[in-house]
């Protein structure tokens, strides 16, 4: 498993979601390591990280594989930081490992079956079709529409684009990537699981974090959360979308440098 380790202090462990990689948080990790050591980790098909195959486990995998990356490095007292796709696989792990969970950071991502509401039912039919995956495949479709729209003001640079778009080169990455996808339809038993662990990490205090151009806001997962997390800090951008780390990254790195200062110490 690929991760960047910079900084001294409280620890931060980033898990970004799919397609993206450690590279996302690369403005927070500016922002805070001074202060903080941040820990920014490629989930095991993705970005640097390699990985088997394991075809209807995506999310299972991940989360095995996330819970002996943070008994390796040995993370105590940390605040765990996830967006989108992440959020299943890391709160999974956090779950099994709630002792050593200090705090949550949760953007625009789930912990339940992401299908089972408009408006995200049509699309968690699309994404994993095999019609989709073969363009996937074929055209490293999902990456390439990540670039394009994953910023709502303005355009990524090159450079971000490459960033983004370069680990999916090689093709058996873009398998992982599908699994993912398909997972969001056929690993129904791990999110119904989720929903129910999640109850050992329910007096944690939590930032939550999203768009309002969101779907899963949309479809009222920001509010799920509010009622899952009592101890919380709920913010709401109005411009930003999906990827509100690229759409907001000032911002972001403010909220969560000022959040945790405030952070009682475990």
């Amino acid at each position: 498993m690929h991760y960047v380790d910079e900084g001294k202090g409280h620890p931060i462990l980033m898990v970004a979601g799919t397609p993206m990689w450690s590279f996302m948080y690369r403005h927070p990790i500016q922002a805070l390591r001074n202060s903080f050591r941040c820990v920014a980790v490629d989930l095991p098909e993705f970005g640097l990280s390699e990985a088997q195959l394991v075809p209807a486990r995506a999310y299972a995998t991940c989360a095995d594989r996330l819970q002996a990356f943070v008994q390796k490095l040995n993370l105590n007292n940390f605040t765990l930081v996830v967006h989108a796709t992440a959020g299943p696989p890391a709160l999974e792990m956090a779950s099994r490992e709630h002792q050593r969970v200090h705090s949550l950071v949760i953007s625009n991502s789930f912990a339940w079956p992401p299908g089972d509401k408009p408006p995200l039912r049509p699309f968690v039919k699309i994404v994993s079709s095999k019609l989709f995956g073969f363009a996937n495949y074929h055209l490293n479709l999902l990456p390439r529409i990540s670039t394009r729209l994953g910023r709502r003001n303005g355009r990524m640079l090159m450079a971000e684009k490459l960033a983004i778009l370069g680990p999916f080169r090689d093709t058996q990455k873009r398998r992982h990537l599908q699994n993912f996808l398909v997972g969001l339809r056929k690993e129904r038993s791990f999110f119904e699981a989720l929903e129910k662990h999640l109850s050992v990490l329910q007096r944690k205090p939590a930032l939550l974090i999203y768009g309002a151009h969101d779907t899963g806001f949309k479809a009222g997962f920001f509010d799920k959360w509010k009622m899952l997390f009592p101890n919380h800090k709920a913010l709401l951008f109005s411009e930003a979308g999906h990827y509100l780390l690229e759409d907001i990254p000032a911002e972001y790195s403010k909220e969560l440098r000022e959040w945790l200062r405030t952070l009682p110490e475990q």
